[in-house]
């Protein structure tokens, strides 16, 4: 009998991190083993305890999570696949309390950001940033925490038995996050996605002629951002997005790029998933180095 895989998720039961997991292992079976953090989810796939990893990158109403790319080429995992998950984001508390009740709000800190305006609305309350959404709701129900909710999954208001104040507290209804199938080990295979690190001097003079081997091969730009700064000054690295439909496209224009910056990084090989919105509603994709603001370029 096949031993089921092992997945490394941020958070535990309930959480979105175990549903995503769950959709991208359909037909496996598979068991999870819950990380307080992306650090410690890193720790565990390079330690050899888990096969491989399933991380939140991007969602539409905050934006991408661009310290988890990092991340991925500090350790030199490779993306393997990656999949858009409708993220349902409810407020709930202790059976028999009411809104009027809440003095807190608690939540990991990317769906209080989600949520933030909703969260902003409630002028009698204060928001915490807690390690999970599903382990927040574990967490009142266990202790009984009075006047404190928590925004979670409907998922997690049905396992630890809370009740719902409020349904779908985020910004927006179309509220999806982007999560990645992550390997221990480079992958590169012939795909139609490729997520890589491009070092900022090539950004910095040499964008015209990275933009030009996309559009020469027909590659869409999904995203270029500034991976946050280590040290204080400008950033070290980009993340660029692309894919396209052939994917003999990829390896042409990988070939090209590694021309133009000898020192690139590839992070990930993979079959594009079908985005949920249009790309000027992925929010936080393409920087604003694109319009060539001279502070930037």
């Amino acid at each position: 009998m096949n031993r089921a895989i092992k997945i490394a998720i941020q958070g535990g039961a309930a959480s979105f991190h175990e549903t995503a997991a769950k959709e991208l292992f359909a037909a496996s079976s598979i068991s999870t083993l819950p990380c307080s953090s992306f650090e410690e989810l890193c720790h565990t796939l390079q330690s050899g305890v888990a096969d491989f990893a399933v991380m939140a990158v991007q969602n539409s109403v905050a934006g991408p999570i661009l310290p988890n790319y990092r991340l991925l080429a500090e350790h030199g995992f490779s993306i393997t696949a990656e999949r858009w998950l409708l993220i349902d984001q409810m407020l709930m508390a202790l059976p028999g309390q009411q809104l009027s009740d809440i003095k807190e709000i608690w939540s990991h800190p990317i769906a209080l950001l989600q949520c933030n305006q909703f969260v902003e609305a409630q002028t009698n309350t204060t928001s915490k940033a807690t390690a999970d959404t599903a382990d927040t709701a574990r967490v009142i129900k266990e202790q009984k925490i009075e006047g404190v909710a928590a925004i979670a999954s409907r998922k997690a208001a049905e396992l630890y038995g809370l009740e719902i104040l409020q349904e779908n507290v985020a910004n927006e209804l179309d509220n999806f996050t982007r999560f990645l199938v992550i390997a221990p080990t480079p992958s590169l295979k012939v795909a139609n996605k490729v997520t890589l690190l491009l070092p900022y001097p090539v950004v910095r003079f040499s964008l015209d002629a990275v933009l030009d081997v996309l559009s020469t091969r027909n590659l869409e730009l999904t995203m270029l951002q500034p991976l946050p700064s280590v040290h204080p000054g400008q950033p070290e690295a980009w993340v660029l997005e692309a894919e396209c439909h052939n994917a003999c496209q990829i390896t042409e224009a990988l070939a090209a790029l590694q021309v133009i910056s000898p020192n690139l990084q590839v992070l990930g090989l993979y079959e594009k998933a079908k985005a949920p919105l249009p790309q000027n509603r992925l929010n936080g994709c393409l920087s604003s180095v694109l319009q060539k603001e001279p502070e930037l370029v």
